[in-house]
């Protein structure tokens, strides 16, 4: 209303309040003198109309709530504008009708212009305000409820503005209980208000929710009447009068023009509903047509494409699209995607759970999926959901599911950047869309279903042609490299035929089998097996034969048989083939010689055996050699001090020689065993078979002619000077006892090397070769096989000891070279010995004449654990004219050289308990460095003795002491 109008309202209520009669009654209030409290009356037709034009707002106010979501750009703000003027204006109609319809007795109220005029646009201002905080898309409920607190707090402002716009003679005052009941009705209708306006509210529903709201709104007007208190001087008369008919009258003209005025906003709203409504449904006939005449086109991935663009243009949002769930219904594969530029493309493979499982379990279940806000719903509640709105820019969703056989497999979606409320009719509209396109996916689906047919039928076309041509090359290939392998292979290869009668026909061998069995191949093939072999050896091979005929299966067995007059032996593998009635035909034999495996196998086991009997025998040795060894040194000092008469004597030495010939036998016992004690030197094998040839020319006897041939410049051998010459020896004594008629016994030294894959059984290396020949009756092959065995003997009893060969073969092996035999009956023996070549200088073979002691009176610490031979040795140094200190241990003797007795000369045993004899002569070579130091020993290994040391062997005499103790400096 202008100015003038409230003007003329407000001077009009003064001159009828002034005019009313005053009626005698009772006065609200206390005796004379007193102030009173007035109360009034409502005019219930004035009453009645206040509450029509609140429900009449409030109905006003959904209808043009339901046109600004529809509305977009600057259509929606002038809708707004409308609602805000609708709900506004008629909430303060409503207020001033029913402040025209309160009256009081006696009493003239008027009204103050500017202050009703202000209450009308601060109302309106607010209502305003909060519509707009609502008008954008799916607002928020903290939004709603803050929209709600601004327009109730305008209604509440307007109402008590309006009172305080009441001009009178009466102090108005109010009940704060009432004023905060009156607050709270205010901003519960508001909100309500706020809320029902964002609904789609039709028919009766609109209706019935603008009652409740209208009746919300006048219940906060009159509850805040009730909170009013209106006082009065005393003096002042008030008859209870009702509102006067121009009061009625002008709340009737104010209702008139309210309702008129929202009546024809209605009208407004209702006829640009039907004009969106046309246009919308001309929009969507036209979007009908087009989506079918692009979705008939025979390229369904275009089709779709556009179809996603008009979608987004129609819709007016942001993205659309489709998607396919894959098999295992984890990743949705993005194909299809449009968007105004103002979000990113959508496409490609992401899990299905990113988008929030409750979001995915509708879609399964096949529901369509509207959500206006992703940040605020009841379908998302965890953040990843919420992540990945953000990280797609996405807010409103729109999502129709496609099922196949009970299983989610496409959606088509609609993304808003912005929230948004979806409508039913959108709703129902896009489903609509999204069944045409179905049938296009589908479509798309079985084309590509059908293409991937055709193509995995073309596919397996090809890859069985490959695999048919593939096959048909493998045979041609199989059958050339069963020939080659066939024709070439080493082991004897056969097929017999199998006639129905049972007899067995050669029908293929190959070259191999030529070879083995010594047959032609032109002469067996089509011939009976029986007609081929000798009889024995037919027998046996058809029985084998027919036993794998009988049993169908595979068998191997091991075959001996007499061939062109050797023992041999042929592993036979026979893999039986059946014929179409499953009898069978033919076998495929594989036939292997094995004889040189079988001996080879036993000449293993030989050696085994003999390894075991040297483990044996060089135990038995070492003890006899303690044991001989205080024999010996008790019959040697006996024998030198010449104890006795003559007789005694000749006992003495009968006894000596006894005990020497028991050395030698401990002694080639050790050497078989590997165990004798060995000092490995640069020798010269010219001067050492030079310096024998005498001693054995004289033993060889008269009827044996004695050759030796050296090379020239013959390089220095790595061997033990001592027991090359027992070595030599023997094997010279075992040449002339082949030659019981007389010969030659030929002696050759010469330089040779072996290179790899020399088949005489010595390792590659540079050797000096030392071969005893003779031209005597010469071995077998059983008898080459037992040589080197201990105790074998050819020679008969009590005419050798059948160590010879053994201890020259230990001590070749021992030495780190071999010894080879070559011989055949009737054409003598040749028998080797390779030694290790030295690129030292040999030293000079010294004499035992030569090998006195240099020093006598010094100090001997002498350690043997055995106290027999510590006795006997002790006697010998001191015969020799040393100062002995015997012990029995090595920590003994650590402990002499501790207290200050330090030797000149340690003589210790080798083989003693916590310490050996060479750990302790390197431990009390630490303390003295310049101590001489003699090993005796009658057992050790090659790896536990130090070469640089003199070593003495047990047992030894006084001599061999003597020397030894030379050689030790």
């Amino acid at each position: 209303m202008s100015r003038r109008v409230a003007l003329y309202l407000a001077a009009g209520f003064r001159n009828t309040m002034a005019g009313q009669s005053r009626t005698a009654g009772a006065r609200a209030g206390g005796g004379a003198g007193q102030p009173m409290v007035m109360s009034g009356t409502h005019d219930p037709v004035l009453v009645t109309l206040s509450i029509v034009i609140a429900v009449f707002s409030a109905y006003t106010a959904i209808s043009l709530g339901a046109r600004v979501r529809a509305a977009r750009g600057q259509l929606q703000n002038w809708w707004l504008a409308a609602a805000a003027l609708a709900l506004g204006g008629g909430i303060w109609s409503m207020h001033f009708v029913a402040m025209l319809a309160y009256a009081m007795p006696g009493m003239a109220v008027g009204f103050d212009g500017p202050i009703t005029l202000a209450s009308l646009i601060l109302v309106i201002a607010c209502v305003g305000a909060g519509l707009a905080m609502v008008a954008r898309p799916a607002p928020t409920r903290p939004r709603i409820v803050l929209a709600g607190a601004l327009i109730g707090g305008g209604i509440v402002a307007m109402h008590y503005l309006g009172m305080r716009a009441m001009q009178m003679s009466a102090e108005l005052s109010y009940d704060w209980r009432w004023v905060l009941v009156s607050i709270g009705i205010a901003l519960g209708a508001a909100t309500a208000a706020v809320a029902l306006a964002l609904r789609e509210q039709r028919g009766w529903s609109q209706l019935a929710a603008a009652s409740a709201m209208g009746a919300a709104i006048a219940g906060m007007h009159y509850a805040g009447m009730q909170a009013a208190i209106f006082t009065v001087p005393a003096d002042h008369g008030a008859p209870v009068a009702a509102a006067s008919d121009g009061q009625g009258y002008l709340a009737i003209a104010i209702g008139a023009l309210t309702l008129l005025i929202l009546m024809l906003a209605l009208g407004a709203a209702r006829i640009e509903r039907l004009v969106a409504r046309a246009a919308l449904r001309e929009s969507r006939s036209a979007l009908r047509v087009t989506v079918a005449d692009i979705l008939r086109r025979r390229d369904a991935e275009d089709a779709l494409e556009e179809v996603a663009a008009l979608l987004g243009a129609h819709f007016g949002v942001s993205r659309t699209g489709m998607g396919d769930l894959d098999s295992s219904a984890t990743l949705f594969d993005y194909r299809v995607c449009w968007t105004d530029g103002s979000v990113p493309v959508l496409v490609g493979r992401h899990p299905a759970a990113a988008f929030g499982p409750r979001i995915v379990a509708q879609l399964h279940a096949g529901a369509t999926v509207a959500i206006a806000d992703l940040l605020d719903s009841d379908l998302v509640t965890d953040a990843a959901t919420r992540a990945t709105a953000r990280a797609v820019d996405t807010r409103a969703i729109l999502v129709v599911p496609f099922l196949r056989a009970g299983q989610l497999r496409t959606i088509v979606y609609l993304n808003d950047r912005e929230p948004r409320q979806w409508t039913a009719d959108e709703i129902e509209f896009m489903e609509e869309l999204a069944e045409r396109i179905r049938f296009v996916i589908e479509r798309t689906v079985a084309e590509t279903e059908l293409r991937e047919l055709n193509a995995e039928l073309e596919r397996r076309v090809e890859a069985r042609t490959r695999a048919l041509q593939q096959a048909e090359d493998e045979k041609r290939e199989v059958a050339a490299l069963y020939r080659a392998y066939f024709e070439n292979t080493p082991d004897s290869l056969f097929e017999i035929a199998v006639t129905e009668d049972g007899a067995f026909i050669v029908d293929q061998i190959n070259a191999a089998h030529e070879r083995g069995v010594g047959m032609k191949r032109s002469e067996v093939l089509g011939r009976r097996v029986d007609a081929v072999l000798p009889p024995r050896i037919a027998e046996t091979v058809i029985a084998h034969y027919r036993e794998v005929v009988a049993s169908g299966t595979t068998a191997a067995f091991r075959e001996v048989h007499k061939l062109r007059g050797t023992t041999q032996y042929w592993d036979t593998t026979l893999v039986p083939l059946t014929g179409p009635d499953g009898r069978v035909v033919k076998l495929i034999g594989a036939s292997r010689n094995m004889t040189n495996q079988v001996v080879a196998e036993e000449a293993l086991r030989q050696s085994q055996k003999i390894e075991a009997m040297g483990q044996l025998t060089g135990g038995v040795a070492h003890d006899f050699n303690n044991l001989l060894t205080p024999i010996m040194g008790a019959l040697d000092r006996l024998n030198q001090k010449e104890v006795g008469d003559a007789r005694d004597r000749r006992l003495i030495a009968g006894a000596l020689q006894a005990a020497e010939r028991a050395r030698t036998l401990v002694h080639r016992l050790l050497s078989f065993a590997r165990r004798q004690p060995l000092q490995a030197i640069p020798v010269n094998l010219s001067e050492l078979a030079t310096g024998m040839i005498d001693l054995i020319r004289s033993t060889a006897g008269p009827r044996v002619r004695v050759d030796l041939e050296i090379e020239p410049e013959l390089p220095a051998a790595l061997a033990d000077p001592n027991q090359l010459e027992l070595a030599l020896l023997n094997l010279s004594v075992n040449a002339r006892d082949a030659m019981p008629d007389g010969g030659v016994l030929r002696i050759a030294i010469d330089a040779a090397t072996v290179a790899d894959g020399d088949d005489r059984g010595v390792a590659p290396g540079r050797y000096v070769r030392m071969e005893v020949a003779d031209t005597g009756i010469g071995m077998d092959a059983e008898t080459r096989r037992r040589a080197v065995e201990p105790f074998f003997s050819t020679k008969g009893i009590g005419k050798g000891t059948g160590l010879g060969l053994s201890m020259a073969h230990g001590l070749a092996a021992q030495l780190g070279g071999a010894l080879t035999i070559d011989s055949a009956p009737g054409a003598g023996t040749r028998i080797a010995l390779w030694l290790p070549r030295s690129d030292a200088v040999a030293a000079r073979i010294q004499t035992v004449a030569e090998l006195t002691p240099r020093r006598q009176g010094e100090r001997v610490l002498l350690v043997d654990d055995e106290e027999a031979v510590r006795d006997v040795t002790a006697q010998m140094l001191l015969d020799l004219g040393y100062a002995v200190t015997s012990v029995a241990s090595a920590s003994d003797a650590l402990a002499v050289i501790h207290d200050g007795n330090w030797p000149d000369l340690l003589v210790t045993d080798h083989l003693m308990p916590a310490m050996t004899g060479t750990e302790l002569a390197r431990v009390a070579r630490q303390l003295l460095p310049d101590l001489r130091i003699l090993i005796i020993s009658g057992y050790a290994e090659d790896a536990e003795l130090n070469p640089e040391l003199p070593l003495l062997a047990k047992p030894f005499s006084l001599p061999e002491l003597a020397s030894a103790l030379a050689r030790a400096g």
